[in-house]
């Protein structure tokens, strides 16, 4: 297998990922944590189809069984977030939030695949990778910052696009700086963050290169359920008991998904 791979390459699943990203963290402002970690889960879904599609995988009745719970929890899960806060203002945004975590599990699946398909052909460490898409990444955003310094925003909208604007822009880097120096937490929560996403993303193309970009996507739901417990616990937001059969459900899809339980009937085995 080849060793050496042109870096241009990588510049496509890292365009993927700035998309996926963004979209996901815009989201993140608009919804629950919890919420925002269930409706990822839409990710299985996606790669699962797109290695259909792309990589030529072929997929048992145990597979389209977990596709389906899935689908069917984030469903629960996204209609309790919105009904849960139908009538007050948040609601609009909640919506807002919930279809831009869609369109963003259609880029973070896109990247999976392609990186399955690129590994599938080269020899390359975990590493290497990471770090080649962070350097995309890293000249992405240097060309989109400045851009969004002059976009203004307002912060009277019913969207609730509103937390997205910094004093009317999209962006306010210096701003963000200021309350850094204000901050101390804020400092502890940015390098805590990049050294949590550079072992996160490390592990992650591990698992596609030895495993498979479909069991990376179903294992990265399996911290549904802390995050779920921590935010309530926390108090960052309300426990809203009908989520509950929407977690059971994308829970046993991505297990039965990930063939960690077997059903051994009816050909599910």
């Amino acid at each position: 297998m080849k060793t050496n791979i042109n870096p241009i390459w990588l510049a496509i699943p890292a365009t993927c990922d700035v998309c996926g990203s963004t979209l996901m963290l815009v989201a993140l402002v608009m919804v629950a944590p919890s919420v925002y970690q269930m409706m990822r889960g839409l990710i299985v879904v996606i790669t699962a189809l797109l290695s259909i599609i792309f990589l030529g995988r072929k997929q048992y009745r145990h597979h389209w069984t977990g596709v389906a719970l899935i689908i069917t929890g984030v469903f629960v899960v996204g209609y309790v977030s919105v009904a849960g806060s139908s009538g007050s203002d948040s609601s609009g945004s909640a919506l807002l939030g919930i279809v831009l975590l869609i369109c963003s599990q259609l880029f973070a699946g896109a990247m999976f695949v392609i990186e399955e398909k690129i590994l599938g052909d080269y020899y390359l460490e975990p590493f290497q990778i990471v770090g080649t898409e962070g350097m995309w990444g890293l000249f992405y955003y240097a060309a989109l910052l400045p851009i969004f310094q002059l976009i203004k925003c307002t912060q009277i909208d019913p969207t609730g696009l509103e937390n997205l604007c910094a004093y009317g822009y999209l962006e306010n880097s210096s701003f963000a700086y200021y309350q850094m120096s204000l901050n101390g937490y804020i400092i502890m929560n940015l390098v805590l963050t990049v050294f949590s996403i550079a072992f996160f993303n490390s592990c992650g193309i591990a698992m596609t290169k030895y495993a498979s970009a479909a069991q990376r996507s179903t294992i990265d739901t399996s911290r549904t359920l802390t995050i779920w417990i921590l935010s309530g616990c926390l108090g960052l937001e309300p426990w809203l008991l009908w989520e509950i059969p929407g977690f059971v459900l994308l829970a046993i899809g991505t297990l039965l998904y990930n063939e960690i339980v077997v059903f051994p009937y009816w050909g599910f085995d």
